[in-house]
């Protein structure tokens, strides 16, 4: 029996009962990438070219760091370039690096969102997600692969509360334990003919930065977060930082507990998926996203600027998961969808909701 064809309506339908259930939602560079592209790899493969080019290098390191060069001559992207990196002490270069190049454009952004002069792309569906909670399930669970702090700037301009796991005063560790008591609050109940006061979480995000964050550093024989140094780090502070390359799975083996448990207790628990601004470029992430997507045909639903290889092989594996992005013409602004239970590819050439600011008023309505 041939598939059924995908019109507007059908699609349009379609991704508004996606949001019926609370997904998990995943933000890659795109999001970044929407406000300024000198978040994105091009940008950072930039920096790293410009800043080695000043640093005294063993000769087992400058070998390395010839293999990388060389690499991306041949046309070789930064992520499989930067495999030929094994020197632990040039693993600690590269991120001090991509730290500074990253920290002198969020620095500018930092002020911009909080005087309101922009505002993050994504900010407007996160605060829909997290005010249409269920009463019984307050929590939004959020994982995001960047460094940078965009997140959350917005989230404090937009009274959305947010935590990371860490606790404390000018140095936070990690303390869920802590965190999820300062998100109780009291509410009065009408149980048994009798007022009762019970204590609920606030409605609010747990944000899961699985590569670390600009205000992440390695100091006591810790991971702590201190946002002090997030600009212009001290010496003696190791930014925690995972940059590309095969070393980011051993150094994220280093911190598992820290950046990666509680994230993949999450997954597990969750049957939606959200994606923004994703492009699916990190294998130790999506294992468990693939397997819920493919094997167990949960619903996804990704949203971003272009597609690529790795998002139509998923899609085709998938029963259940919608992509809205970009038509496949440079020139052109308007969106196409698919899911592979349709014949082909809706396209709309007037729409531009991957765009995720035009797609929250449009399927969402706000």
């Amino acid at each position: 029996m041939p598939l059924p064809t995908l019109t507007e309506d059908i699609a349009i339908e379609a991704l508004r009962n996606f949001f019926r259930e609370k997904p998990f939602l995943f933000f890659g560079t795109g999001m970044s990438c929407a406000l300024d592209p000198r978040f994105g790899m091009p940008a950072l493969k930039d920096a790293l070219l410009e800043g080695m080019q000043s640093r005294a290098l063993t000769d087992t390191q400058k070998a390395e760091w010839d293999a990388v060069v060389s690499a991306l001559d041949n046309g070789t992207d930064l992520e499989n370039a930067l495999n030929s990196v094994n020197d632990q002490d040039l693993l600690k270069i590269l991120t001090e690096i991509t730290g500074a190049s990253i920290a002198e454009v969020d620095k500018n952004y930092a002020f911009r969102i909080a005087c309101e002069k922009t505002q993050w792309p994504a900010i407007r569906i996160l605060k829909k997600l997290v005010e249409t909670l269920p009463e019984g399930d307050r929590i939004l669970h959020v994982l995001t692969p960047n460094y940078d702090m965009l997140f959350e700037y917005a989230c404090d301009v937009a009274g959305i509360p947010y935590t990371n796991g860490l606790f404390g005063g000018v140095e936070r560790r990690r303390d869920w334990q802590a965190v999820d008591r300062a998100l109780l609050k009291p509410e009065q109940i009408y149980h048994s003919r009798k007022m009762k006061t019970v204590f609920k979480h606030k409605k609010h995000v747990r944000l899961y930065k699985v590569h670390g964050s600009l205000n992440y550093f390695f100091h006591h024989n810790a991971l702590i977060e201190n946002n002090a140094w997030m600009w212009y780090p001290p010496d003696y502070a190791e930014r925690i930082m995972i940059t590309p390359g095969l070393k980011k799975y051993q150094t994220l083996q280093k911190y598992r507990q820290e950046l990666l448990q509680s994230a993949d207790t999450a997954i597990d628990k969750a049957t939606h998926f959200l994606f923004l601004g994703y492009g699916f470029n990190d294998n130790h992430i999506e294992e468990y996203i693939k397997r819920k997507l493919i094997t167990q045909a949960c619903c996804g639903l990704i949203v971003t600027k272009d597609s690529n290889t790795r998002i139509e092989s998923l899609l085709s594996k998938s029963n259940n998961l919608w992509l809205v992005c970009k038509l496949a013409d440079e020139a052109a602004n308007g969106s196409r969808v698919y899911n592979k239970q349709y014949a082909d590819w809706l396209l709309l050439p007037e729409k531009t909701i991957w765009d995720i600011c035009d797609f929250t008023t449009q399927i969402l309505g706000g």
